[in-house]
Formats: C-alpha cells, sequence, structure tokens
C-alpha cells in the first residue's frame, strides 16, 4: 500500500490491488465488508454506517451492542449491493478476497479500498491508508504510538524471561480426517508480533503460494518442533483439542501432556487489525509466561 501525495480537495491511496483510490472530500459515511476493515474503523473512532454485524462487529471488544444497529448490507461473501446502495457511502471497505470479485458493481456505488497482506506493517499501513482517506491520520498515529507502547511494556515485562515456544493452530473434522491444519505463520499479523515474545518457528514452504500469513501442517510436523504451548482455533462445533484428544501423535505433545492447550475464540482468525492485536496479546501471553504477569500485577498493585 503507497501512501500518495495529497493534491487540492483530492484524497488518493493505492489499495492491495494496485488500484488507486481518489475521494475529492474526507469520507464520512464507510460500509465495512471486512472485519478488518471494521477494526480500523473502530480505531479512527469512527461507526460504520453499515456492515457484518456479527463476528468481530459484535464482540464486547469491539462494537458489541452497537452493531445490530448498523443496516444489514449483506455477508462477507456476499455483499448485498441494494442495501449499500440504500445507505449513501463516500467510501467501501473489503478484503482483496472475495470483494476484487465484485469491485465492479461496488464501484458504481462508491470508491472501494480493498485491504489485503500479512504482518504488524501491513496492519499499520492499513490503518494509515483509511485515516489519510478520512482525514484522521493524528487519531491513527495515537492509536499506533499506544500499541508500540504495550508492546515495549509487554517486552520490558519479559526481558529476563526464557522463551517458550507456541504455535496457534486451527481446524475441524475435515482437517483431522486429512491431517493437513492450518497454522499461523511468522508473516501472519499475529505471528509476526508474537515471534517477538516467543520462539516461533512456524513459517511457509513457498512463501508466493497461497495467503503469506497460513501455512498447513500435519501434527507430525507439530510433533518435530513439540511447541510448549498450543493455541487452537476450532473451526466445527466441538474443540478440536477435544476431537484430537484419542490422536496418538496428539498425545506425545509435551503441551497435552501438561495442560498447556488452550482454545481461543474463532473470529480471531479474520483479526488483522490494531484493535485485534491488542485483544490477543492481552490474552495469550499472560497465558504463556503466567508467572511474569502474576508478578506485573503484584507490583502494580503495591
Amino acid at each position: 500500500m503507497l501512501l500518495l501525495s495529497q493534491h487540492v480537495d483530492t484524497y488518493r491511496v493505492t489499495d492491495s490491488t494496485a488500484v488507486c483510490v481518489c475521494l475529492k472530500h474526507p469520507a464520512k459515511r464507510v460500509v465495512c465488508l471486512s472485519a478488518s476493515g471494521l477494526d480500523a474503523v473502530l480505531e479512527l473512532g469512527l461507526e460504520p454506517v453499515g456492515g457484518l454485524r456479527a463476528g468481530v462487529a459484535a464482540r464486547p471488544e469491539f462494537y458489541g451492542k452497537q452493531s445490530p444497529q448498523w443496516p444489514n448490507v449483506g455477508s462477507w461473501l456476499w455483499p448485498d449491493t441494494k442495501a449499500i446502495q440504500r445507505v449513501h457511502p463516500d467510501l467501501i471497505l473489503g478484503w482483496r478476497f472475495p470483494h476484487r470479485f465484485c469491485r465492479r458493481w461496488l464501484k458504481n456505488i462508491a470508491p472501494v479500498y480493498l485491504m489485503g497482506g500479512s504482518g504488524y506493517e501491513e496492519a499499520l499501513l492499513r490503518l494509515l491508508d483509511l485515516a489519510y482517506l478520512t482525514d484522521r491520520t493524528a487519531t491513527a498515529e495515537t492509536a499506533i504510538a499506544s500499541l508500540e507502547q504495550q508492546l515495549h511494556t509487554f517486552q520490558h515485562c519479559l526481558r529476563h524471561q526464557p522463551r517458550k515456544s507456541a504455535i496457534v493452530m486451527g481446524g475441524s473434522a475435515i482437517q483431522r480426517w486429512f491431517d493437513c491444519y492450518p497454522v499461523e505463520t511468522r508473516c501472519g499479523t499475529l505471528g509476526s508480533i508474537l515471534k517477538r515474545f516467543v520462539s516461533y518457528p512456524w513459517a511457509k514452504r513457498q512463501p508466493n503460494r497461497g495467503e503469506p500469513g497460513l501455512t498447513y501442517l500435519s501434527l507430525q510436523r507439530v510433533l518435530d518442533v513439540n511447541p510448549n504451548i498450543i493455541f487452537v482455533q476450532s473451526y466445527g462445533r466441538q474443540p478440536l483439542s477435544r476431537q484430537l484428544e484419542r490422536n496418538p501423535i496428539w498425545q506425545q505433545l509435551d503441551a497435552v501432556n501438561k495442560g498447556q492447550v488452550y482454545e481461543i475464540p474463532l473470529y480471531w482468525h479474520w483479526g488483522n487489525g490494531t484493535r485485534a492485536l491488542r485483544v490477543m496479546l492481552h490474552s495469550l501471553l499472560p497465558l504463556i509466561y503466567p508467572h511474569s504477569f502474576a508478578s506485573q500485577a503484584e507490583d502494580q498493585e503495591l
């Protein structure tokens, strides 16, 4: 994402598909078709005029009870162009997949900015792009500075702590059947931050294929590393960790035998924004290093 210079009465940025998005005036009415869009809009102190109402939006860390008040503009996979048109947006925020396939219809309603990519730096660039288009750059810079300060605080808290190893994986009965589980990589948005605090060796074998933030591994590949902590996202009704209880390879993992397997919210799978990162780190790091964070809490009480 390349931030372009501002001309008189013109706000221009280039989105993840290399399309130039141009506005004559800062956007005030924004429609969000992705979780990352909602994350960025909330960081900027805005509320969408329409967007996804389930998943991330309904979480208390995000919009909570406010989200049902928005007009329903369809789903992530199937946006409702008529509903979007009725709310008269200045800007539509989507994700590279699947919204590039419906861009030609959406752009007849309003300019479309498609997000994409993985990693911490990409998350910051997306936020700054949207801040530029909404004339809220100062707000974005404050949010980024706050996140950077929190990262510094975590690093200070853990400076004497030997590093543990961890993995963030997911799956359902289908992945269990094929023994092929999606794993957050070091290039993923969460992985790119988590590797600052833990040993996180997970990377893609073929970096140029598929989503850079994910790779797919068998349980044997996980056992080869044998991480201290396992975080699991379950895509089915039954927790994946419970489905794997009788799997002989799963039973050999140290994290399983020591009770260091934690189910984490499914909505984190779509978490590519700065607010989601803060929520994740505040939840995960105390589970990885409970004694360090317990000591920090005691110091604060004193």
